[in-house]
């Protein structure tokens, strides 16, 4: 008796008077919703495999945690227990670094940069040493008592020389240009820049996205251009491996006080994270609202069912059923309209998703672009998202007809069962 009103939903749908225009638009509702269902199960699944990009990009060129000053760019040196930091629960390796806009100039060509000088121990933190990182030459900041510079892909265009374009060791020296900490004579504009010239020793490659526009170099030649003698703006820390991010990023904070901020990789890229996201279910939404279109198609063909089964609406009432019965047949007539739609769309969604991910089918557009193909990650979460909000919505609507329905056409003539 539990499942009766399921039953009869199911015979409703099958049974020989109504395998005409009723089943063909309770297919058209079906097929509807199930295209929709399945484009939001293929976007967020590319929006997941973009945010899983981004995740790997940071986790090789960021740090796991930076301290930065609270105010202020930059803190002396011994404002903070370097040996208390290294103890601190979690810690791995912690290298500081002083970092600056600057503006850099090759053979008259110029273009603006990030300098970031850094200290031996800056490797063990962030791996930029590992030859997949480089695109070309080596990583080498020091050479005796000479200084080196290792720039991004943005930087490199700079070295546009033809056949010594890939050959640092005929590449002239960069010159850095930096703003002059201290008083500036308005009389003498040129007073405000401080510049010095390095070597080229190699260019990060395409994988260090994050970094294409930085220049790489010791941190006591920054801190010499820069006026920032005994001074660093950040220290980065790597964590144990399995270690926890959070209860480390916390021990960390407690080491250095309230006159710092500790961040992880994460936090330090929060409008990247925030905005692919936002984007994200930004679709979901804009999506769910082309599924309950669809999903309005599902009333025609409840309408047009209800027309049809006056006569066996007139008979359960007849024999003593209830109105919400009959309104339970029906629903379930609906749910199970939508619901063959939402299976489809979940298992062509999951097929195509897995094609992509196995064979790489479509294509990124362009030439320059990390990927070869489009990204793309399922997510469980993602999936059964998409099957509550789209059998909600069907729901709703279909339970939203039935009570429009039902009263006011469908009441069965007492006199005539009488």
């Amino acid at each position: 008796m539990k499942h009766l009103p399921l039953l009869f939903a199911s015979r409703l749908l099958r049974s020989a008077k109504s395998l005409s225009v009723i089943n063909t638009t309770a297919a058209v509702s079906s097929v509807a919703t199930g295209v929709a269902v399945a484009a939001m199960v293929i976007l967020m699944s590319v929006y997941n495999g973009f945010d899983s990009m981004l995740r790997s990009i940071y986790d090789t060129t960021e740090a796991d945690l930076v301290v930065t000053p609270a105010k202020g760019k930059t803190f002396e040196v011994d404002a903070v227990d370097y040996e208390a930091l290294r103890n601190a629960e979690g810690v791995e390796n912690l290298s500081s670094y002083i970092e600056e806009s600057v503006v850099v100039e090759y053979r008259g060509r110029q273009t603006f940069a990030t300098l970031r000088g850094v200290d031996s121990t800056y490797v063990k933190v962030v791996g930029l040493d590992n030859p997949t990182m480089l695109w070309y030459g080596k990583w080498q900041l020091t050479h005796g008592s000479y200084r080196r510079a290792v720039v991004g892909r943005d930087v490199d265009n700079l070295f546009a020389d033809g056949y010594s374009a890939k050959n640092p060791t005929l590449h002239e020296a960069l010159t850095i240009h930096a703003l002059r900490k201290g008083d500036i004579s308005p009389l003498v504009p040129m007073s405000a820049l401080t510049s010095a010239k390095i070597r080229h020793a190699g260019t990060l490659s395409e994988s260090a996205t994050s970094l294409t526009g930085h220049i790489f170099t010791s941190l006591d030649w920054a801190q010499e251009l820069l006026s920032g003698e005994g001074r660093v703006s950040h220290i980065a820390l790597s964590v144990v491996d399995g270690g926890n991010i959070a209860r480390t990023q916390r021990a960390v904070q407690s080491v250095v006080g309230d006159g710092f901020v500790v961040k992880n990789r994460y936090e330090l890229n929060e409008a990247v994270y925030k905005a692919t996201k936002l984007e994200k279910w930004g679709v979901f939404f804009v999506l769910l609202l082309v599924t309950i279109i669809a999903a309005a198609t599902i009333v025609g063909s409840l309408v047009m069912l209800i027309t049809e089964k006056q006569n066996d609406i007139a008979t359960l009432y007849s024999i003593g059923a209830r109105r919400s019965f009959v309104k339970r047949v029906f629903t379930l007539s609906g749910l199970l309209i939508g619901g063959r739609g939402v299976a489809g769309g979940i298992l062509a969604g999951v097929v195509i998703c897995a094609v992509q991910i196995i064979f790489g089918v479509i294509k990124m557009p362009g030439s320059t672009f990390i990927l070869e193909n489009y990204p793309v990650k399922l997510a469980m979460g993602d999936i059964v998202g998409i099957i509550v909000a789209v059998m909600t919505v069907t729901w709703i609507i279909t339970n939203f007809t039935i009570s429009r329905m039902l009263p006011r056409a469908h009441k069965p003539d007492e006199a005539r069962i009488l």
